[in-house]
């Protein structure tokens, strides 16, 4: 989920966009997991459902950032391992915590998978669903890359057409019934992935429709195209909640297909979105140490925050609660600060982590242990 080898390579301005996607993710499990989309009425749940909507770009503006960057990097086999084995210590550490306070009861059949990179589990289901269609992805990325190399402008702008009419388009129309994605699925990154290599190798700056605009000019269009998304979004709540309880077949058609927008994120609305927000951040130019050092951490906060223990357990006890009906327009500024605080304690969580795992990395038995393996991998 972050590319880059070090601080002095890294762009300050998409590194800002990694950590308000992030917080539009923990914003988004704060509203799904307290089921306050189901126990709020009126206004207040229109608002949420609004935010629930716009807020969805946030898992494909991540794979389009690796596209961005990552089709012209080499693969890294540290950068894999070294993903799994944050997956593997927050995993280890939640299920050290929740069975010892007897929360959960696991057997040892689930410890076994516990200790294998599947992120699965017989008895409590997947955790980390993004890291495993991630992985993959990262997995492909050579020969997706290579692929990427030999294609000329033209073809690889015709096959991002074919891949958004059949992966995008017609699954959205006909509500996943002809070819199912949803964007949880490796399709659906690969897709991302190769969009966001186009406009990592076909700068927007040097297209024929912008490249005489201002930079300030061209802030402002994706900006008047991103209030432009909001407003659709509105129109299709509005429209869905006009239709609630119709008897007639294509209204509630028309209904399912708009339902379906607000939880895919293969839509191409979501995706047309994704990528207006990627470019808006493109026309940003500034650098920040705070800001780089900072988006380091949001692959953690999302281990962190978004462990199947933590939510299936946690939120009950936070300040929305998870049941009971809720009211007040004070329900849009807890949610803020609930997301908030879990971003900010998932910070300082991972921060701690990463420098437990730096401390063990530069001692002389993990060096060992480290440079003995991937001369294994390597070899192999």
């Amino acid at each position: 989920m972050k590319e880059g080898k070090n601080i002095k390579t890294r762009q300050s301005n998409f590194e800002l966009m990694r950590i308000i996607s992030m917080f539009m993710i923990v914003l988004w499990h704060c509203i799904s997991h307290s089921n306050i989309l189901l126990r709020t009425t009126g206004n207040i749940n229109f608002l949420l459902n609004l935010i629930f909507m716009f807020t969805a770009v946030h898992v494909n503006s991540f794979i389009l950032l690796s596209g961005y960057f990552g089709y012209k990097n080499e693969f890294n086999i540290k950068k894999l391992f070294a993903t799994i084995n944050s997956v593997w210590f927050y995993k280890a550490i939640y299920a050290l915590i929740f069975v010892g306070l007897g929360l959960v009861t696991m057997s040892y059949f689930d410890l076994f998978l516990f200790l294998t990179p599947l992120n699965y589990s017989y008895s409590f289901g997947t955790f980390y669903w993004f890291i495993n269609v991630y992985i993959v992805l990262y997995i492909l990325t050579p020969f997706i890359n290579k692929l990427i190399k030999h294609l000329s402008k033209e073809q690889f702008r015709k096959l991002l057409i074919l891949l958004i009419l059949f992966l995008s388009t017609i699954p959205f129309i006909t509500i996943n019934q002809v070819i199912n994605n949803d964007g949880y699925q490796v399709i659906s990154f690969i897709m991302l992935y190769l969009i966001g290599a186009y406009f990592g190798k076909y700068k927007i700056k040097d297209n024929y429709h912008f490249k005489n605009y201002s930079k300030n000019k061209c802030q402002l269009i994706f900006i008047i195209l991103l209030l432009f998304i909001l407003v659709v979004d509105f129109c299709m709540l509005t429209t869905s909640s006009y239709l609630e309880n119709n008897s007639s077949t294509f209204l509630c058609y028309i209904k399912s297909i708009i339902d379906f927008q607000k939880i895919s994120f293969s839509s191409p609305i979501i995706i047309f979105e994704s990528i207006i927000y990627l470019l808006l951040f493109e026309t940003l130019n500034f650098k920040s140490k705070f800001i780089n050092n900072v988006s380091k951490l949001m692959f953690g906060v999302y281990l962190v925050h978004e462990n199947l223990f933590v939510y299936n357990h946690i939120y009950k006890y936070l300040p929305l609660g998870t049941s009971g009906e809720l009211y007040g327009k004070s329900v849009i500024l807890i949610l803020f600060f609930m997301a908030i605080g879990i971003f900010i304690v998932s910070v300082i969580i991972e921060w701690f982590r990463q420098l437990l795992f730096k401390l063990i990395g530069k001692t002389k038995l993990a060096k060992n242990i480290s440079n003995k393996f991937y001369d294994y991998i390597k070899a192999f």
